[in-house]
């Protein structure tokens, strides 16, 4: 036996042991304490609700009051004392007192969710009514069984024996008799109220928990929250790693023509300062992003989005590629970009900049063609085409094992957008051909 075991062996009470903690433990627990300060808080709001009812059927009990002005007020209480167990912050600040006083992890209200249908404002009336009704009940008990206990004990310590003078069964009972139901009664209000904190407990979940609703919008906010970070995941990875991959083959380039070209080792190195610079300002905007997502969850509002590089800024990007060497041929149909959607222009563009990315990795000094035309039914088509020599090193796109990330990312841009990328050796095998097709119908900016 080790010594954590010995030491677990010593730790775990006998059954025994066990049932008596059990029993005793409602006197010395904090979440007896917790829960009583909740239920006399209730038992409190109850009482009002209480004295406000005595007061109005004394006053119909009077035969001086007039009536029609009291059936007046009456109804006029009667709808504002019944409003706020409707309310939703009624609902909220329970929900907030449950997961504090009774140690129920109820979910809260998301931000920005829906306000509560009918069906769950009326859970939370029954939870509120529930609330009141066993607040009510401990709270009696309080205030029967303390004096009680108090009076028994100074009856039998001959203190103050006068107030139970007249009650005839003490008078047969010896004094240590009375000592020991003034104990009894002291233990019965732990007891109690533990008991109303187990019954609350198993009520919280189904009286306060979220309905379909809110379940569905939970699970919808989550979606957006996912399908957010994916997307500043894309943008990092598009961005950076193209600019990652162009510095590093400037930055070859230099080394190879410092000594015989220095005019274009400088040229060279004066491209990776421009990338440098280029890749910073990419950073910076999706940090932005980053930022104002969070500030934006914390006030519970909706992502703010910065704008991001469009197939205007195509030209640019094409530039970056050419300082490292290489031969890039854009035909693109002008006459169509004022009529691309933004998102699918933002899109369209991360496709261009991740395929070429891929095929200066992939086939450094090779030519590179981009064309971006109209497609049939009315689509928006971007390809990215590249000689597929000997030395050109591809992995299978069909083999979802080896598949890259940068692929993964310009299918999920093309699917958010009902689109489709495809990824392979042209038909006679002499190019690698990275095709997105986006629909231009229907398309949000």
């Amino acid at each position: 036996m080790t010594p954590d075991d010995a030491r677990t062996t010593r730790a775990a009470p006998a059954p025994g042991q066990a049932g008596w903690e059990r029993v005793v433990a409602p006197l010395r627990s904090a979440a007896t304490v917790r829960a009583g300060v909740y239920l006399v808080v209730g038992g409190v709001v109850a009482g009002a609700y209480v004295t406000l009812v005595a007061g109005f059927v004394q006053m119909f009990a009077s035969l001086q009051t007039p009536r029609v002005a009291t059936v007046v007020l009456a109804l006029v209480s009667a709808v504002l004392v019944s409003t706020p167990p409707f309310l939703a912050p009624v609902r909220a600040l329970e929900i907030a007192a449950v997961r504090t006083f009774l140690d129920v992890a109820v979910p809260q209200p998301a931000p920005g969710a829906p306000p509560p249908g009918a069906a769950t404002r009326w859970r939370a009336a029954a939870w509120y009514g529930l609330h009141l009704a066993l607040g009510a009940a401990v709270l009696v008990v309080v205030l029967f069984l303390v004096p009680v206990a108090t009076q028994l004990v100074l009856s039998a310590t001959g203190v103050e024996p006068v107030l139970l003078a007249d009650w005839r069964p003490w008078e047969a009972l010896p004094p240590w008799a009375w000592l020991v139901t003034a104990v009894l009664a002291l233990l019965a209000v732990p007891y109690a109220v533990a008991l109303a904190r187990a019954v609350l407990r198993q009520a919280a979940l189904p009286l306060l928990g979220p309905d379909q609703t809110e379940r569905i919008a939970e699970l919808e906010a989550a979606a957006d929250r996912d399908a957010e970070r994916g997307r500043l995941a894309r943008e990092l990875h598009d961005s950076v790693g193209h600019a990652l991959t162009v510095t590093t083959l400037q930055a070859a380039a230099a080394a190879r023509l410092l000594d015989r070209d220095p005019v274009a080792a400088r040229a060279a190195l004066a491209a990776i300062e421009e990338t440098g610079r280029t890749a910073m300002a990419d950073l910076d905007h999706v940090l932005g992003l980053l930022r104002a997502d969070a500030a934006a969850a914390t006030r519970g509002g909706a992502p703010v989005r910065s704008p991001a590089r469009t197939l205007a800024d195509l030209d640019a990007l094409l530039d970056d590629a050419r300082r490292t060497g290489v031969d890039v041929h854009l035909a693109q149909d002008e006459v169509l970009l004022p009529d691309v959607p933004r998102a699918v222009s933002r899109e369209a563009y991360r496709v261009v900049q991740e395929a070429l990315t891929n095929a200066l990795r992939h086939a450094p000094g090779e030519p590179v063609a981009v064309a971006v035309a109209r497609g049939p039914g009315s689509a928006l088509v971007v390809e990215v085409r590249n000689p597929l020599g000997p030395g050109t090193r591809r992995r299978a796109p069909d083999d979802p094992g080896r598949e890259r990330r940068g692929l993964a990312g310009m299918r999920e841009r093309a699917h958010l957008l009902r689109g489709e990328v495809s990824a392979g050796p042209a038909p006679d095998g002499g190019a690698w051909v990275v095709r997105a097709t986006f629909p231009l119908a229907g398309s949000g900016g």
